[in-house]
C-alpha cells in the first residue's frame, strides 16, 4: 500500500514538472523571437493563456504506470486429519471394519459480531452535536463534549439568509458552521425520516454528493448509530472529496416519556441525527478523492403541524484551507436549499416504511436484544446443548466431522456482512410489497363530487416526481437568490485563471522590457 501511494505521489509530481517545462518553453520562444514574429504583449500573453490550456488537456491523456500486483499470499496447507482404521482378514480379503464412536456434540448459538465503534463513541458524537444546537439537553449524555467549538443553541445563531421556506443560520464564533433551514408544511415528519435513512438515495435529492452508501449499521446498549461513505462533487478550484461518517439517530424527549423531575424535555417530537468522521478499514483514502474530514455535522427535525421541518448542520471548513467566499455563498444559499428542495419532494413521494420510527430516546438504555450488540458482546446469554450420539462413522464422514465445527464460525467481518444481506433483503421484499399495492390500485384519490382534486402547489413541487408540466422553473425560492451552476462556476473560474495568466504575462513582459 505504501508503495503504490509513493509511486502516485511520484507520477503527480512528473506530471507537474513537466507542465511547468512544456508552458515555460514556448513562453521563452516566442518572447525571444517576437521582434521577428511581429507579436505584441497582448498577443503573447493570449498565446500563452492558449497552450496553458491545450496542455493542461493533453496531460489527462498521459498514460498512467501500471501499478505493481501484490503477490497475494500462498493458501496456509490443510492438513487432513488422519483417519483411523482396523482391517481383519476374512477368507483372503480385507476388510475396513466400521468403528463405533460415542461423541458429546456441543452446540452453541452463533453470537451476533461485535459493534465497531463503542458506546463512549456513539455519546461523544451525540454530545458534540447537541453542544452546538440544543446544549439544554446534554444532562440525558453520559459523556462530556470534546469538541473546541463554543456552545450556542440555534436560536442564537445568526441569521444570513432567508428565503420561501428557506433560511440559512450562521454559528456565532465559528464562521464555517452554518444551518439551512426549510420547513415542508404538507410532508410528515416520519416521511422525512424515512428519506434521511435511506442512504442510497442520497444522490437524488442532494446536488453536491456523486455518490453515497452504507457500511454498516449496528446497535450498542440501545443506541442505533450506522457507518456510511459519501463521494462529494468538485468544484471551482476544489477537488471531488470523499468522506466516512459515523451516524447516530435518537429522538429528545418530550413529557410523554416519564423522564426524571427536572430534566428538560421537548414540547414537540424532535429527531436529531448526529454525524462525525471516522476511519473505517473497509474504506480506505484512495488518489481520486482527497478525504474530507467533519467534526460535527448532522441534521435536525422536528413536527411543525402536519408538516416538518428540517435544518441541516455543515461544517464547511473541511473544503479547504481558504475558500472564497462566492463559494460559500453559492453552497449555503443555493446549492443546498436546492438539496433540501429536493428532498421535500422525496419525502412527499414516499409511500413505504422500512426504517424504525421514531429512533430511540436520549437518555433511556433499552434492553439489548438477543441478536443485538452489548458494549461489543453478544447480547444473549450463550445457550449450549450437549447430545449424546451413537452412530457409525466411515472415513468420509470422519473428514467430514472434523471441517464441520470450522465451518460453522463466522469471523465478526461475515457475521456483519451477513447481518447488512439479510437487512437489504427485508427492504427489497418490503419495497416490492408496495409496488405490488400501487399496481393494483393506480387511481388517484378524487374529491367528493367524482373529479380529480387538484393538489395545492408546494414550494418543492418541481422537484416532486407527481407534480405535471406545468410546475415552473427553479424550486420557489426568492427570484433575488443565486442561481448559479457549478457548471458555470467552474466556467467563470477557467476564465478567471486565464485573464490573470495575461496579466501576469503581460506584467513580466513589461518589466523584463523596461530592465533592458
Amino acid at each position: 500500500m505504501a508503495t503504490t501511494q509513493q509511486a502516485v505521489a511520484v507520477q503527480d509530481t512528473n506530471k507537474s514538472i513537466l507542465s511547468l517545462l512544456l508552458s515555460l518553453s514556448p513562453l521563452w520562444f516566442i518572447v525571444q523571437s517576437r521582434t521577428r514574429l511581429g507579436l505584441d504583449t497582448l498577443h503573447v500573453g493570449l498565446f500563452q493563456v492558449v497552450l496553458l490550456l491545450v496542455l493542461r488537456a493533453g496531460l489527462d491523456l498521459i498514460p498512467t504506470r501500471l501499478r505493481r500486483k501484490t503477490a497475494s499470499p500462498a493458501p496456509a496447507p490443510v492438513v487432513q486429519p488422519a483417519v483411523q482404521e482396523e482391517a481383519r482378514v476374512g477368507n483372503g480379503v480385507d476388510v475396513k471394519e466400521k468403528q463405533k464412536s460415542r461423541r458429546r456434540v456441543k452446540r452453541k448459538v452463533a453470537a451476533a459480531p461485535p459493534a465497531p465503534f463503542a458506546a463512549e463513541k456513539l455519546d461523544e458524537t451525540v454530545a458534540n452535536f447537541l453542544h452546538i444546537t440544543e446544549p439544554a439537553f446534554l444532562s440525558y449524555v453520559p459523556v462530556k463534549p470534546t469538541t473546541s467549538i463554543s456552545s450556542a443553541p440555534l436560536s442564537d445563531w445568526k441569521k444570513t439568509f432567508s428565503g420561501d421556506n428557506v433560511e440559512v443560520l450562521q454559528h456565532p464564533t465559528l464562521s464555517s458552521l452554518f444551518g439551512i433551514c426549510a420547513t415542508f408544511p404538507d410532508v410528515p415528519i416520519r416521511n422525512l425520516f424515512q428519506v434521511l435513512q435511506d442512504i442510497g438515495k442520497r444522490p437524488v435529492w442532494d446536488g453536491m454528493c456523486s455518490g453515497a452508501s452504507e457500511i454498516e449499521r449496528f446497535e450498542v446498549d440501545g443506541r442505533k448509530g450506522n457507518a456510511l461513505t459519501m463521494q462529494m462533487k468538485g468544484m471551482a478550484m476544489i477537488k471531488a472529496k470523499d468522506l466516512v461518517l459515523l451516524s447516530v439517530a435518537g429522538k429528545l424527549p418530550t413529557p410523554e416519556d416519564d423522564m426524571e423531575d427536572g430534566q428538560p424535555t421537548a414540547e414537540k417530537l424532535r429527531i436529531f441525527a448526529a454525524s462525525t468522521s471516522v476511519d473505517h478499514p473497509k474504506v480506505p483514502p484512495t488518489p481520486q478523492y482527497n478525504r474530507m474530514t467533519l467534526s460535527i455535522s448532522g441534521f435536525f427535525i422536528e413536527e411543525v403541524g402536519k408538516g416538518s421541518k428540517i435544518v441541516q448542520i455543515t461544517d464547511l471548513s473541511g473544503l479547504g484551507s481558504w475558500v472564497p467566499n462566492s463559494v460559500l455563498r453559492t453552497i449555503t444559499q443555493t446549492m443546498l436549499p436546492k438539496s433540501l428542495a429536493k428532498l421535500g419532494a422525496a419525502a412527499a413521494d414516499v409511500t413505504e416504511f422500512t426504517s424504525d420510527f421514531p429512533p430511540p430516546t436520549l437518555g433511556k438504555k433499552a434492553p439489548p436484544t438477543a441478536n443485538g450488540h452489548a458494549n461489543g458482546e453478544a447480547g444473549g446469554e450463550e445457550a449450549e446443548e450437549e447430545e449424546e450420539e451413537e452412530s457409525d462413522y466411515e472415513d468420509e464422514s470422519d473428514d467430514e466431522d472434523s471441517s464441520a465445527p470450522d465451518a460453522t464460525r463466522l469471523s465478526p467481518s461475515a457475521s456483519r456482512d451477513l447481518h447488512s444481506l439479510l437487512s437489504q433483503l427485508r427492504s427489497l421484499t418490503s419495497r416490492l410489497a408496495a409496488l405490488e399495492t400501487l399496481v393494483s390500485s393506480p387511481s388517484a384519490p378524487a374529491s367528493s363530487s367524482g373529479v380529480a382534486a387538484t393538489p395545492t402547489r408546494r414550494w418543492y413541487s418541481p422537484f416532486s416526481s407527481s407534480s405535471g408540466s406545468g410546475a415552473g422553473k427553479g424550486y420557489g425560492g426568492p427570484s433575488d437568490m443565486m442561481t448559479m451552476s457549478p457548471g458555470k462556476l467552474s466556467a467563470l473560474a477557467t476564465l478567471g485563471s486565464a485573464a490573470g495568466a495575461a496579466i501576469a504575462v503581460a506584467a513580466v513582459t513589461a518589466v523584463a522590457r523596461r530592465r533592458k
